[in-house]
């Protein structure tokens, strides 16, 4: 009978291994408040694994695409897009669910995005 030891080390790599990641493509679920809707312009959220965005934006009724690059640091999803308009959110991965929180005008919003299947 075979015994196996787990180093620290193995331990790290089978933790690491078992993540799940934020990229793929991301629906829009809820925003609370629900007053905040107008402060998420984001329909639609595609995160590759080359760094790059896609998205489709909601604006004035007016559905518009945006694209640029994505980073994620220490909890922290960044969104730059190609025109240089910057989006900075606390990310918290739950599941299939991603949940992105920043400050807008002194308030909390939350807005909660569902993966959707490949």
């Amino acid at each position: 009978m075979r015994k196996y030891r787990f180093t620290p080390s193995l331990l790290l790599i089978v933790l690491v291994g078992g993540c799940a990641s934020v990229e793929g493509k991301w629906s829009l679920s809820q925003v609370d408040p629900t007053a905040a809707r107008r402060d998420f312009a984001f329909e639609s959220l595609t995160l590759q694994s080359d760094g790059t965005f896609y998205a489709e934006a909601k604006e004035m009724g007016k559905v518009d695409s945006v694209s640029g690059t994505w980073t994620l640091n220490s909890g922290v999803l960044s969104l730059q897009e190609q025109d240089g308009e910057q989006h900075t959110y606390d990310a918290k991965l739950r599941g299939k669910r991603l949940h992105l929180v920043r400050q807008c005008d002194g308030r909390r919003m939350t807005a909660v995005l569902e993966k959707r299947s490949s």
